[in-house]
């Protein structure tokens, strides 16, 4: 990450083909930058987003909202208190897999389990001890001569006491592969029977950004930990991700937020709250993708 953000931040006129950086879409700009002069030019807004510290969970009129568009979308039985930000969807991660992997008080050590190799690198440090993720060989079905899909070979999953958790992104990056529906619920199943959360890493995916190119149902209960990020919606330097997950545990990840930072940082909330109000967000990634398939 210094290799790539200082070749960006240089004078030099480099064609960046990874990092995770996303396109820069005129169109998507724009949106983003009427919205910044609105706020500019507001100066009640305006003290809020640079002068004013959000709760430890995060701003909560993009929670709200949040909230109500996924209950009116897809149904989920959820309120703003299963939703909290952190800064970024890495710090995220950190805090998720330290809460429920790595060693407890009693001295019993708990690991992340991965059900599917190769998984997101950026996964790999987050962890504050050693011997911290489990990996399964994945089964790989060939489509054609050129093609092949990696596949959760559950047959190969061993989940015993020592697992605190199972964590899949959906789509992954950087194999582009996204897990179906039918094994993401056999995952959830897993979840169940184990009484462990399943965190659904979706930062590509749905329901947003959706930059996606094969169908998803997006897939929430209170085992399932949902992550999700404005990175890829054209925002990486906003920092803010955005974790669904049942009640004490964002109340956990709200009272770590505070520790480690005070709060999450307002920009990305502000700046997208109304297109999460008026549930333009979900559309905004297949629009995105559309023309490249």
């Amino acid at each position: 990450m210094d290799d790539l953000g200082r070749a960006l931040a240089g004078q030099n006129d480099y064609i960046m083909m990874g990092g995770g950086n996303p396109g820069h879409l005129p169109e998507l700009q724009n949106i983003f930058k009427q919205r910044l002069l609105e706020i500019a030019d507001n100066d009640e807004h305006f003290r809020e987003l640079v002068g004013i510290y959000d709760p430890p969970q995060g701003n909560l009129r993009f929670i709200k909202s949040c909230a109500a568009l996924l209950r009116k979308e897809y149904g989920w039985d959820i309120g703003p208190e299963n939703i909290c930000l952190t800064n970024g969807s890495q710090t995220g991660f950190f805090i998720l897999f330290n809460m429920f992997g790595g060693e407890y008080e009693d001295g019993t050590k708990k690991n992340i389990r991965l059900p599917l190799a190769p998984e997101y690198i950026g996964y790999t440090d987050l962890g504050l001890g050693n011997d911290f993720f489990v990996t399964t060989k994945p089964r790989i079905e060939y489509l054609d001569e050129h093609l092949f899909k990696y596949r959760v070979d559950f047959e190969a999953i061993d989940i015993g006491d020592e697992t605190g958790a199972l964590c899949v992104s959906r789509p992954t990056n950087p194999t582009g592969n996204v897990v179906t529906d039918s094994e993401v619920f056999r995952l959830l199943e897993l979840a169940h029977e184990h009484d462990i959360p399943l965190i659904l890493d979706n930062a590509y995916g749905v329901p947003f950004p959706g930059i996606i190119h094969t169908k998803a149902t997006p897939v929430w209960d209170e085992h399932v930990i949902k992550c999700l990020s404005l990175s890829k919606l054209g925002l990486p330097a906003v920092r803010t991700g955005i974790i669904i997950a049942r009640e004490d545990i964002i109340k956990s990840v709200s009272a770590l937020n505070a520790i480690i930072s005070l709060s999450p940082g307002s920009f990305g909330a502000m700046l997208t709250e109304k297109l999460v109000s008026s549930g333009e967000i979900i559309t905004i990634g297949a629009n995105m993708i559309r023309p490249f398939y």
